[in-house]
């Protein structure tokens, strides 16, 4: 690597230096580091086919690894903690206790139950677009609310003009949220995506009462502990 700014030889300014081990900013060091953690296959742990970042412990503990952080979700304390020591045996480790926050999504136990959700991401993004005024709003979309490519920009002038307003960075926002926490604007979200590449001004303000609802209801959050499964299949076509 190119001698770091502060430590540059004088005598020998085109010198670069010799790394006896890998650091951060070097093009191999997510390769290395993934490599540091296949120590994890010795200690019998056990990684997902499909995805390289989570790992199983004898069916009791997950282990979700995220660059060097590591998140432990075990049956009971006594599993997470017997976990903890094995780690502790190969890494040199900092606790930093229980999980509060995650890429962006917030954790909270209250009454013996855990919860869910994202308003500390969801008041940024209200900050991010106050500049354009959005309403408040009850309802993720307006019932009966019918978009079309009709209501799409059709001349230079009226396409020129929707290039002021980030229609595609506020609804990947909305979709990063609704992909996490906030389930109940799914519907809207999917409806919208549908013209991210030539919306008009209608989809804008669709897309910013979306936003105004979201502002309103950002208390809400998710109860992982007392979860309730539906499905969605259809029957009313079966005559069988």
């Amino acid at each position: 690597m190119c001698q770091p700014q502060g430590f540059v030889n004088e005598n020998k300014p085109d010198n670069v230096c010799l790394l006896k081990k890998a650091i951060y900013g070097l093009k191999q060091s997510g390769r290395e580091w993934f490599q540091e953690m296949n120590t994890l296959d010795r200690l019998k742990f056990r990684k997902l086919k499909w995805v390289n970042c989570v790992y199983f412990y004898q069916n009791n503990v997950v282990l979700l690894l995220y660059v060097d952080d590591i998140i432990l979700i075990g049956k009971s304390n006594d599993y997470v903690n017997k976990v903890i020591e094995l780690l502790k045996c190969h890494f040199d480790l900092r606790i930093l206790g229980k999980t509060q926050k995650l890429l962006g999504v917030e954790f909270q136990e209250l009454d013996g139950n855990l919860f869910m959700h994202q308003n500390d991401y969801i008041n940024k993004i209200c900050e991010l677009y106050k500049e354009f005024n959005f309403l408040v709003s009850s309802l993720p979309i307006a019932k009966g609310t019918v978009l079309s490519k009709l209501q799409c920009p059709s001349t230079s002038v009226e396409i020129t003009e929707m290039k002021n307003y980030p229609y595609r960075s506020l609804l990947g926002s909305l979709s990063y949220i609704e992909s996490r926490t906030r389930p109940d604007i799914s519907y809207a979200v999917n409806i919208l995506s549908q013209f991210q590449e030539n919306p008009g001004i209608i989809h804008w303000n669709i897309l910013l009462k979306l936003l105004g609802y979201l502002g309103t209801t950002r208390g809400l959050q998710l109860n992982l502990s007392n979860v309730e499964c539906y499905s969605d299949a259809d029957f009313a076509a079966n005559r069988d």
